[in-house]
């Protein structure tokens, strides 16, 4: 990313002033601790102040109470503050509580601000019950200051005789650390709930107080350079928070006020871009379906045409030629009587080769033998049929029971079979052909018809529409009950046609 120049020149100032302010602040550390310890202390709780002030007069139309449990919580670490800068020693507002006073109070208020950050990430999706959390953390820190001040049960923190940290307090800023560590982890878990900058800061604030507490279990001397630099880290540690909080809250609202307004804002135009895109999907895929019926309504209206010719020529060729003859043989039987068993011998044979056609044909037209037995008894019957129609030997093989439960599914499986059949009677040139059925995880059908004859392009067939093939009218046909098929052909290599059909449950 290049910077602007106006960019660079705030960067610049801002380096600049950081550097003043922390020469000030070490000429101050070392010609008076008192004042440095007091400069760091005021804006930390002023920084708290104003982090309460905004939270609390934004509360109303915030998106979330997040900012408003860290602002009670600043509140009253503020409030603790304040005594910790008065109980400071030099300062003779409690001559008698000395560096262990000063430091009780320094704990107490890192404890709150720990606990604070830690569970502040449970309220961006619960509402805040002010009432009783604002009465909450008063109690906690009447009780807190009631255990130092009035009842003087609180772990000491200084040993004054030894002049050194007691162990509680350096275990309780390891605790503290530890917390605020787990803070910094949970805000980073939230961190799509907040802008990124701000996540920044926040989690770059904990990092500095535990960084702090690190230092403040090292020195020995309230007034010394590990002190220093444990306050030091403090000030970095408010500075941020102001910058994340209050500066952004009042420069930019809508980084911590509005941020989730403004992401769903986004999510929708989002939402509204893949709508539209998916509008004129949607629009590009019926009219391509639109084009796909049409299309297979005039394959399926050539299909009926060329049925209807292809029955007419079996009932004039075939079926009536076959029952003229036997009237024929009839007749014939009247006038030569002698002659009759062997006229009307004849006559019952070819009668009987008339049922036999028109049996046939009935179930090419309606196959009713798929209603009455089911798709496997009717397989086994095309089989038998074609081998003496045509003379074609199949191979049918039937993993399992291949039966769909549905007498219209199946009719329309046994019409393909029969027609894929037929093709290898046309075009393959072989006499052999080989049909495999089998239903995959209890919800496909998938049927494989094969051959090893002449074979042909794929493309080519397809791109002239079947080209008596029939199979542009098959893929159609399947697409529309939502399955496909699969052509797999070179000339001269054969031919492997997969049809994969879907079950339709809760139709049976």
């Amino acid at each position: 990313m290049t910077l602007s120049p106006r960019m660079i020149n705030r960067t610049v100032i801002t380096v600049l002033l950081l550097a003043a302010l922390l020469t000030v602040l070490l000429v101050m550390q070392s010609a008076n601790y008192l004042l440095f310890h007091g400069f760091i202390e005021v804006f930390s709780i002023v920084v708290a102040a104003a982090v309460f002030m905004l939270a609390w007069n934004s509360r109303h139309y915030a998106e979330s109470d997040f900012l408003l449990w860290i602002g009670i919580g600043f509140l009253f670490i503020a409030t603790i503050d304040l005594l910790h800068t008065l109980a400071f020693p030099g300062m003779d507002v409690f001559p008698e509580g000395g560096t262990n006073l000063a430091t009780q109070l320094w704990i107490g208020a890192r404890y709150l601000h720990a606990f604070t950050f830690l569970l502040a990430p449970l309220f961006f999706d619960r509402k805040l019950p002010v009432v009783p959390v604002f009465t909450g953390f008063a109690v906690v820190t009447a009780l807190f200051l009631l255990s130092i001040f009035a009842w003087d049960v609180f772990p000491r923190t200084w040993d004054e005789a030894a002049s050194r940290l007691t162990p509680f307090k350096v275990t309780s800023e390891y605790v503290i650390g530890g917390v605020l560590l787990v803070a910094a982890g949970w805000i980073l878990a939230w961190r799509d709930r907040l802008h990124p900058e701000i996540v920044t800061l926040l989690v770059g604030s904990t990092v500095a107080m535990f960084a702090a507490g690190v230092s403040f279990t090292l020195y020995t001397d309230p007034h010394g350079p590990l002190n220093a630099i444990g306050h030091l880290l403090k000030l970095i540690a408010f500075y941020l928070i102001y910058k994340a909080v209050v500066e952004s809250g009042v420069r930019r609202p809508h980084a911590v006020l509005y941020h989730d307004l403004k992401r769903r804002e986004e999510e929708l135009e989002r939402s509204e871009l893949e709508l539209q895109a998916l509008n004129e999907t949607l629009e590009d895929r019926v009219a391509e379906r639109t084009e796909q019926v049409r299309a297979l309504a005039r394959e399926l209206e050539t299909a009926e045409r060329r049925e209807r010719e292809r029955l007419a020529s079996i009932l004039h060729d075939d079926l009536q030629q076959t029952l003229a003859a036997a009237r024929m043989r009839i007749m014939m039987v009247i006038q030569s009587p002698e002659k009759a068993e062997e006229l009307l011998e004849t006559a019952d044979d070819q009668l009987s080769e008339a049922i036999e056609t028109s049996r046939s044909l009935s179930v090419e037209i309606s196959p009713v033998i798929v209603r009455e037995r089911g798709l496997e008894m009717a397989l086994h019957w095309l089989r038998e049929h074609m081998q003496q129609l045509h003379a074609l030997d199949v191979d049918l093989e039937m993993n399992g029971n291949v039966d769909l439960g549905d007498s219209d599914d199946e009719a329309l499986v046994f019409r393909l079979i029969r027609e894929l059949l037929f093709n290898v009677v046309k075009h393959a040139g072989v006499d052999q052909a080989s049909v495999s059925v089998s239903i995959e995880d209890g919800d496909v059908l998938r049927v494989t018809v094969g051959d090893d004859g002449r074979g042909f392009e794929p493309d080519e067939i397809l791109a002239a529409g079947g080209a008596g093939f029939g199979l542009a009218t098959i893929r159609s046909r399947l697409e529309l009950m939502g399955g496909h098929c699969q052509i797999c052909s070179r000339p001269g290599e054969g031919s492997r046609i997969t049809i994969v059909f879907p079950r339709r449950h809760g139709e049976e």
